[in-house]
C-alpha cells in the first residue's frame, strides 16, 4: 500500500475557501462537518463519496445519467469501526490540493482525516445500464446549450456557491465527462511498484546542463502484469544518498520516450532546481487504429476508454510512484504535455487532485469556438477530431459530429475541475489546430470557478507568436509561473492578460 503523508499547499486556503473548509480555523466539530459537506466515513482504499448525488437532466445544468458513483480503489460508503486500517492521514490543517475532507476513524471518533487518493472523488461507475443507473442520456435527446455549460451550475439547476457545493458538482461533471467525451477510466490499481532499470548515471542536457539520469520500471494492475518505463532526471546537486537527497519539486512530461535524451525542452526546469519525470506515451496505448490491443486496455476489457484516457491514467500511475520516492516533494508534482498529449494533461489534472500544477500546450481549445461548424473553419472541432482520429476521445464523441452544442460540456471544464490548484494554459497565436480564441474562450470559462473558490491567480494562459507545438517561450512561461505560484519566488509576471482581439482569430 503506498504510504500517504498530509500534503501542504502555501496560499491555497485562503479566500472563501478557507473560511469554508473544516480543519483550516478548527472551531465546533459540528460546524466544521456541515462546512464539509456532512461526509460519512469511507472503508478499504477508495474514494470518499462527495456531498449530493447525481441526479437527472434539470434546468439550468448539463443532463447527466442519475446513476451514482462508486469507490476509486474498490472501498464502500458508510461506516467503519476505529479498529479499521486507516486509510486517511489525521491532521488539522487546511487540506492541500483541493483534498476532501471527511469524518476520520482514524482511532477517535473525533478525529478528522484528509484522503490523498486519485481522484478525492470516485472515478464514476463506468457507464453500464442497469436497473439503478440507466447509463447516459442518449445524445439525440440532449438538449441544445449554444453557449458554453457552467461549471457553476449544477445538474438540478442549483448554482453553486460553497465548497461543498463544488465537491458534488465536481463529481456530476466528472461522470459527465467520462459519459460522453472521454470514456470510463479503470479505477486506480493500487499495486504500483518500481524496479530499476539503469545505474545512476551523470549526463549533460542539450543546453549544458548537468543532471543524474535514471530509468525505473514500473509496474502495477491485475497480476502486476501492466507497466512502462519512467526516465528521471535530478539536477546535478542531488548526488547525496538517498536518505540525504532533498525533496524537490518535480515535472513530468508525457513525451516520446525516457532515455538520456528525452528530456527536449524540459531541461530547462533543471537549471532552476526542479527534477524531471519522463514518459513514451505509446507504452500507455498505442496512438493507432490498433489501441485496444496495446498498453491497458487489453486488462480492463468492461471499460470503453480509449487513448487519451489510457494516457491521463498512465500519469496518475507515475504520480502513485512519486508520492513514495523520498526525493519528490509530493506537494509540488507538475504535469505537461504538448497537442494531443497536452490533452491527456488536461484530463489527468482534473481527475488527479495530487496533481499540484498542470500546464498544457496546444491544447484545451473549447470545442464549441473551433471548426468548420463552430468556429468559421478556424482550428480543429468535434467534426475534425473525430473524423481525423476516431481512437483519441471516447465513444460516444464521434455521435457529436455536426451537432457540438448538445454536447453537456466542453474544454473549459478541465480547467475548472483543477480548480482551486495551479493551472496554465499554453497556446501560440497561429495555431492551424487550435484556434487562439477557443483557447481564449476555455480560459474564461473556467474563471468563474477560481474565483468562487477565491485563487484566481491560479488559473493562468499564455499566448506566444508562432504555431502548433512548444518552444523555449512555452516552456519559460511554464516555470515562470511555477517558480511565482507553486514555489512561492518573487515575481511579477502575470499571466491573466488576454491578447487583443484582433490577435486571436
Amino acid at each position: 500500500m503506498i504510504e500517504h503523508r498530509t500534503l501542504r499547499f502555501a496560499g491555497l486556503c485562503i479566500g472563501a475557501l478557507c473560511g469554508a473548509l473544516a480543519g483550516c480555523t478548527g472551531g465546533d466539530p459540528a460546524a466544521e462537518d456541515a462546512a464539509s459537506g456532512g461526509m460519512t466515513p469511507v472503508s478499504g482504499s477508495g474514494g470518499a463519496d462527495a456531498a449530493g448525488g447525481t441526479g437527472g437532466g434539470g434546468a439550468g445544468g448539463s443532463p447527466v445519467s442519475s446513476g451514482g458513483a462508486t469507490s476509486a480503489g474498490g472501498g464502500e460508503s458508510g461506516g467503519g469501526s476505529a479498529s479499521a486500517p486507516c486509510t486517511f492521514i489525521c491532521h488539522d490543517d487546511c487540506p492541500a490540493l483541493g483534498a476532501l475532507e471527511v469524518e476520520g476513524r482514524c482511532g477517535a471518533p473525533s478525529e478528522r482525516c484528509c484522503w490523498l487518493g486519485a481522484p478525492s472523488d470516485p472515478y464514476p461507475s463506468g457507464g453500464g445500464a442497469s436497473a439503478d443507473d440507466p447509463g447516459p442520456i442518449p445524445v439525440d435527446d440532449l438538449p441544445l446549450i449554444p453557449e458554453m455549460p457552467d461549471p457553476l451550475t449544477m445538474v438540478d439547476g442549483t448554482k453553486v456557491s460553497t465548497p461543498a457545493q463544488w465537491r458534488a458538482r465536481r463529481k456530476e461533471m466528472m461522470r459527465i465527462l467520462e459519459d460522453y467525451t472521454y470514456g470510463h477510466m479503470p479505477p486506480p490499481p493500487g499495486n504500483v511498484t518500481a524496479a530499476p532499470l539503469s545505474e545512476p548515471a551523470e549526463i549533460t542536457t542539450a543546453s549544458g546542463v548537468k543532471a543524474l539520469y535514471r530509468e525505473l520500471r514500473l509496474s502495477f494492475g491485475p497480476g502486476g502484469e501492466l507497466g512502462f518505463n519512467l526516465g528521471l532526471f535530478s539536477p546535478k546537486a542531488e548526488a547525496a544518498p538517498d536518505d540525504e537527497a532533498e525533496a524537490r519539486p518535480i515535472l513530468i512530461s508525457l513525451s516520446f520516450g525516457t532515455g538520456e535524451g528525452s528530456l527536449g525542452g524540459a531541461a530547462d526546469a533543471l537549471a532552476r532546481g526542479y527534477a524531471v519525470a519522463t514518459i513514451g506515451y505509446q507504452e500507455l496505448g498505442a496512438d493507432s487504429p490498433d489501441y485496444a490491443s496495446s498498453a491497458f486496455f487489453p486488462a480492463y476489457p468492461g471499460h470503453d476508454w480509449r487513448d487519451i484516457s489510457a494516457w491521463a491514467w498512465g500519469i496518475s500511475r507515475a504520480v502513485d510512484y512519486l508520492m513514495t520516492d523520498p526525493a519528490v516533494d509530493r506537494d509540488k508534482i507538475m504535469i505537461t504535455g504538448v497537442s494531443r498529449l497536452g490533452q491527456a494533461v488536461l484530463l489527468a489534472g482534473a481527475f488527479d487532485e495530487r496533481i499540484a500544477l498542470t500546464a498544457p500546450v496546444a491544447g484545451g481549445m473549447a470545442f464549441r469556438f473551433s471548426g468548420a461548424e463552430m468556429g468559421n473553419g478556424l482550428g480543429q472541432g468535434i467534426t475534425e477530431i473525430v473524423d481525423q482520429n476516431t481512437y483519441w476521445f471516447g465513444p460516444r464523441l464521434p455521435e457529436f459530429r455536426n451537432q457540438t452544442p448538445r454536447l453537456p460540456s466542453d474544454q473549459h471544464w478541465l480547467p475548472a475541475l483543477t480548480a482551486p490548484r495551479l493551472f496554465i494554459l499554453c497556446n501560440s497565436l497561429a495555431d492551424p489546430y487550435g484556434r487562439a480564441y477557443a483557447a481564449v474562450q476555455s480560459y474564461l470559462g473556467a474563471q468563474p470557478l477560481y474565483d468562487v473558490l477565491g485563487v484566481p491567480e491560479h488559473l493562468g494562459l499564455h499566448f506566444r507568436p508562432g504555431g502548433h507545438g512548444a518552444t523555449a517561450e512555452d516552456w519559460n512561461a511554464i516555470f515562470d509561473f511555477a517558480d511565482q505560484y507553486l514555489l512561492g519566488k518573487p515575481g511579477t509576471r502575470r499571466f491573466d492578460v488576454i491578447p487583443p482581439r484582433e490577435d486571436t482569430p
